[in-house]
């Protein structure tokens, strides 16, 4: 959302932003480096919440983003954490950020009565914000695009939320409400649009990806030397045991016979999952976070790119497509990827040469790929250049923006 309230200017769209007070919200990583982005002719305004998180954290004595967890909920054994894990599933409703959502809507409703705009989008994960972006458009009329980053009933962490049938339900109703009433959805791969349209009747529905900023890329070149004596592979975001795969493991314990390597995991790490690299004698080393240019400079200075996906229980996720994916392709180093090998990633890492997915057991698969990989160490990794220019961030913003001048035409 940050790439294109950049870029929607540029295509004769004026944002105005409504979110979070960070005063009253907890996150997981704030990047500071990122603000200067935000153009000073773009109007911010942000509002209080109540946040849960703060008081879990109280509870635990820990500072209230310690306790946020993206993409997993943590430990299943402890019984506080269970706790808080059904209250999260059956009381804080669609998510744990619903105490947004008043504050937000009494601001939105204000805005869009005494401001003139042309449309209203709102963006999920968290999916209450929805909620918002349905407050404003019931009190206005004013077209409105839900962009659905994740799903939302068949996200796959749900099976950890000790759901009870009542809160299914209320889930089910919630993202009916919202996705049948928007002017347009948008989701950000093609299986995930698909889910949604086998559940709910889409009044218009369209795809546009993650992507990347070729302005990221160009300003922030590696930094660092990269050793020719070690074999590096990386993983850049919050890596997890659901993430976790034996089968790398042990093609690792393989390939380090023939090649020392190291194996570098940047930003919040399960100890879990770096403790097991290290009982197998895989050299590791937690990076920590790093703010995104750093982050960025960090993918062009590996040997090979780790994109394991989380494994889903008793869902295909086909539509599973890691955002990071779009920057790691711009660094041009090859990536291995675990997780459905025919899904929309597979598709992407096909369309691009970019590099190649694999089940999350298939050690000899991943043993494959990483031979060639060393093999080919000293040589460019050549990759198809159109097809990677289709997720420049600047494109996919023509796009939302030409939906928005068709929506806001036909209102």
């Amino acid at each position: 959302m940050l790439k294109f309230a950049r870029y929607l200017p540029d295509y004769e769209w004026s944002p105005t932003v409504l979110t979070v007070d960070p005063k009253f919200a907890a996150f997981p990583s704030v990047d500071a480096s990122l603000l200067h982005e935000v153009s000073p002719e773009m109007e911010v305004i942000r509002t209080r919440a109540w946040d849960p998180f703060r008081l879990y954290g109280r509870f635990q004595g820990k500072k209230k983003g310690d306790v946020v967890e993206v993409g997993h909920v943590g430990d299943n054994t402890d019984r506080f954490k269970q706790i808080a894990r059904w209250l999260r599933g059956n009381i804080f409703l669609p998510d744990a950020r619903i105490g947004w959502v008043p504050f937000a809507s009494r601001a939105a409703r204000k805005l869009v009565l005494e401001q003139k705009f042309d449309a209203i989008m709102s963006t999920g994960p968290p999916h209450s914000s929805h909620l918002v972006g349905f407050a404003a458009h019931k009190a206005s009329g004013l077209p409105w695009v839900v962009d659905m980053r994740d799903p939302w009933v068949e996200i796959y962490y749900r099976d950890q939320m000790y759901e009870g049938k009542i809160a299914k339900k209320i889930q089910s109703v919630l993202e009916r409400r919202v996705l049948s009433t928007a002017s347009a959805v948008v989701s950000v791969s093609r299986h995930v649009g698909i889910g949604l349209k086998r559940r709910v009747e889409i009044q218009h529905h369209e795809t546009i990806s993650n992507g990347f900023d070729p302005a990221d890329i160009s300003h922030n070149q590696a930094t660092r030397t990269r050793k020719e004596d070690v074999f590096t592979l990386a993983y850049i975001g919050t890596y997890n045991l659901r993430r976790h795969s034996n089968a790398l493991v042990a093609a690792l314990q393989q390939l380090q016979k023939t090649m020392p390597l190291e194996v570098h995991l940047v930003g919040k790490v399960d100890i879990a999952a770096l403790e097991d690299y290290r009982t197998n004698g895989i050299p590791v080393k937690g990076v920590g976070y790093l703010p995104h240019n750093e982050a960025v400079a960090y993918m062009q200075d590996v040997d090979v790119l780790l994109l394991p996906l989380p494994r889903v229980d008793g869902h295909h996720g086909a539509g599973d497509v890691s955002g990071k994916v779009f920057e790691y392709m711009s660094a041009r180093r090859p990536i291995l990827a675990l997780g459905p090998t025919n899904g929309d990633l597979a598709d992407i890492l096909n369309q691009v040469r970019a590099g190649h997915i694999f089940d999350h057991e298939d050690e000899e698969g991943i043993l494959g790929f990483l031979k060639d990989c060393v093999e080919s160490r000293s040589e460019v990794w050549s990759i198809n250049d159109d097809a990677l220019a289709e997720y420049e961030r600047p494109r996919l913003t023509g796009r939302l923006a030409h939906l928005l001048h068709q929506l806001s035409s036909d209102s």
